[in-house]
């Protein structure tokens, strides 16, 4: 809140001293209209001066004007930012001629000037970041209330452990009426289902979002486990046909269709992209190469259907698939047809 002339730090019976009438004086000047640039130059070099041996109260009377002026002069402003709260608090609060460099130095001196600054009209994405490091209930549910202030991951991730348990704290984003994206998912990553009410309210994307995410990210590790396991089971020759059935079986994918690809001499991704095109009799086919027996092979074709990569047939058809393909190929024939298809797309 602004300080009126009514404060006590502004207000006072007897008159300013000298050097606080000159400050006032040129404070007057300054805002009047904007100066030519040489003029405010001159200004600003002797009203710095003239505030510096100027009484509290003087100060706190030329930062109250000044704050709300867009071309005050900028190492004025400066001096009285860096004052003692009493006299900072309107410039803090409102000067627009502030830098982000000294923002980020006001953040340093103290939970007033935090909170002060967190109110200011606009928060760079940086300063709002400087003030969550502090990590104060109180600056937070200020900066969070904040339509102006930009939240990123980064003031999520220093707050996570506060909001999850801060009734008053989510409060205040809820008030946003919706959050940026990036703080949203890097609040539920690091909070999670303790945050999940708040953000199915004011940022329901993120959710939809992490959990896309999460699933992609998901695959990939097992899709790096398969292909360690296999990789080492097959360094030792322990890898067989038996594995590959009972991996499709559990619905490890990751697991078959990377000892698919070892037993076969395919890549995982030629593997997945025959069996797409042609998944009864690629299926088939591969199950021969690996020297699957028979009824196995039977096995491996239900279970590829039952997780919809294989379409299904009638028992006595994939029977019948199964019995002529083996009687067709041989282990080797069979693994060339594969090759083929890899190579070209077509399977003879």
């Amino acid at each position: 809140m602004l300080r009126s002339t009514s404060d006590p730090v502004i207000a006072s019976a007897s008159p300013p001293d000298r050097a606080g009438r000159k400050a006032l004086a040129l404070t007057d000047l300054c805002m009047l209209r904007p100066l030519p640039e040489p003029v405010l130059e001159e200004i600003d070099r002797h009203l710095t001066g003239f505030l510096q041996a100027a009484e509290a109260r003087v100060r706190a009377q030329a930062a109250l004007k000044l704050s709300q002026c867009d071309w005050a002069p900028l190492e004025t402003i400066r001096v009285l930012a860096f004052d003692a709260y009493a006299v900072s608090a309107p410039v803090l609060l409102h000067s627009e001629c502030l830098k982000e460099q000294d923002l980020l130095a006001l953040a340093a001196l103290g939970a007033e000037q935090r909170s002060a600054l967190a109110k200011r009209r606009l928060i760079s994405d940086k300063l709002a970041e400087r003030i969550s490091q502090y990590r104060e209930r109180g600056c937070l549910a200020l900066l969070f209330a904040n339509l102006g202030a930009q939240l990123t991951a980064t003031c999520a991730e220093k707050t996570a452990d506060i909001i999850k348990s801060d009734a008053m704290l989510q409060s205040a984003l809820s008030r946003r009426g919706s959050l940026e994206l990036e703080f949203a998912q890097a609040l539920y990553e690091a909070a999670g289902e303790a945050v999940s009410g708040l953000l199915k309210e004011v940022c329901p994307e993120a959710l939809d979002h992490l959990s896309e995410y999460g699933a992609s990210d998901d695959e990939d590790k097992l899709e790096e486990l398969g292909a360690s396991l296999t990789d080492e089971l097959h360094k030792i020759d322990a890898l067989n046909a038996e594995d590959v059935l009972r991996a499709t079986q559990n619905g490890r994918a990751d697991i078959s269709d990377h000892a698919v690809a070892r037993l076969t001499g395919l890549e995982p991704a030629d593997w997945r992209q025959a069996l797409r095109r042609s998944p009864v009799r690629v299926s088939i086919l591969a199950a021969r190469a690996m020297a699957m027996n028979i009824d196995h092979a039977h096995l491996f074709f239900e279970a590829l259907c039952e997780q919809g990569r294989a379409h299904p047939l009638p028992l006595d058809a994939a029977k019948k698939a199964v019995g002529e393909l083996y009687q067709q190929y041989s282990r080797d024939a069979a693994r060339q047809a594969l090759h083929r298809m890899s190579a070209d797309g077509s399977i003879h």
